[in-house]
């Protein structure tokens, strides 16, 4: 099973959210034009906007227009190269104008009010207080000019001051609210973090040598079985090495397993030195012996680079391996084309390296020998 990794990047959501301030936009459009007919049909209108047209201008197209502006206005600050923090607040201050653009359009509708406690529960997705306490205090101040100028229109009416109170009430709740989500969310992102890190560990521990940190015999046959199939399948040649470090039990009777390990790690750092992504895949194969699978490469290629990391191992100082310098035995077998398997192609490197055993160590042995 594929470990996908949380994605928690604020570029991700903020995204998100503009797409639905757009559908918000729309819906915002859509309702004023449905309580336009509904109002119209049933003689509903404010006697101060005796006109349709008036009516259009003020309730639809202005809202409307305002809130689109400053949607596209957030999109644009968002695809700019600045930083995290600037766009982030730019959501949230383009989330509160709007609520302020609606409590002033509407401002006879006293339940309006309640709108800025929206922006508030969106700095949940950002998790930081203090941002939530910078836009609670914004919305505060919007929320109280709203209602002054609400009160101009309702000044008579005693419900209004009692949605006001509301307005205040409920934004400040908002604020605690969102305050304790964000200590929730973040312990709970934290959890699924480690989690995810956990789980990386365990199939990093399931695929890889512990001691290497190259792939271990059970992901080498997997790969070597993929690996095949794609040369079979683009008729590309591919070849398999099987190296087997000299007299390695000599050195671990003589010096330690200590030095033992030392060696491994030094041919398994001159080895990933000289395969460079996607052009071979090293495996440590059992306790001294490695298998390398050289993906699109011929049989001359394989051999040069052994060639070539042989070269390497004698240069390693002797202050570093006290055992002296790192000698292996290798065989290589090839695929070009036909009904070979991963199996028949795994034993013809394996009958190269015994060869090579046989003829004295120190080289490379190309099947057939």
């Amino acid at each position: 099973m594929e470990i996908t990794k949380p994605n928690l990047s604020f570029d991700h959501w903020r995204e998100k959210i503009i797409r639905v301030f757009y559908v918000i936009v729309a819906l915002i459009f859509t309702v004023e034009v449905i309580v336009f007919i509904a109002f119209r049909n049933r003689g509903l209108l404010n006697e101060e906007v005796p006109h349709d047209f008036q009516y259009i201008i003020s309730f639809i197209i202005t809202p409307t227009a305002i809130n689109a502006v400053l949607v596209i206005l957030c999109h644009r600050v968002n695809a700019m190269n600045i930083k995290v923090q600037i766009k982030n607040y730019s959501l949230l201050i383009t989330a509160s104008l709007m609520a302020a653009v609606m409590a002033y359009i509407h401002c006879v509708v006293g339940a309006i009010l309640t709108i800025f406690t929206i922006p508030i529960f969106i700095t949940i997705l950002f998790g930081q207080k203090r941002m939530t306490g910078v836009i609670t205090i914004i919305n505060c101040i919007l929320l109280i000019f709203s209602t002054i100028h609400s009160a101009m229109y309702n000044h008579d009416s005693v419900y209004f001051y009692l949605n006001a109170a509301v307005a205040i009430t409920l934004l400040l709740t908002a604020y605690l609210l969102s305050t304790v989500l964000i200590a929730y969310n973040k312990a709970n992102s934290d959890y699924v973090y480690t989690s995810y890190q956990a789980q990386l560990s365990l199939k990093e521990e399931a695929r890889n040598d512990s001691l290497t940190g190259l792939y271990n015999q059970k992901t080498f046959q997997s790969l070597l079985k993929s690996t095949m199939e794609k040369a079979k399948h683009h008729k590309t040649p591919m070849s398999l090495a099987i190296i087997d470090l000299d007299d390695f039990k000599d050195i671990n009777d003589n010096f330690g397993h200590l030095e033992g390990d030392q060696v491994l790690l030094q041919f398994t750092n001159l080895i990933k030195q000289q395969c460079n992504d996607g052009e071979a895949y090293v495996s440590r194969y059992g306790g001294d012996e490695f298998a390398v699978i050289y993906p699109e490469a011929s049989k001359e290629l394989a051999y040069l680079r052994l060639e070539t990391l042989r070269q390497r191992c004698r240069q390693i100082p002797r202050s570093i391996i006290r055992s002296g310098q790192i000698s292996f035995s290798a065989g290589i077998s090839y695929y070009m084309e036909g009904d070979m398997n991963e199996n028949l192609l795994f034993h013809q490197a394996d009958s190269a390296l015994y060869q090579a055993k046989e003829n004295g160590k120190g080289q490379t042995v190309v099947y057939p020998h």
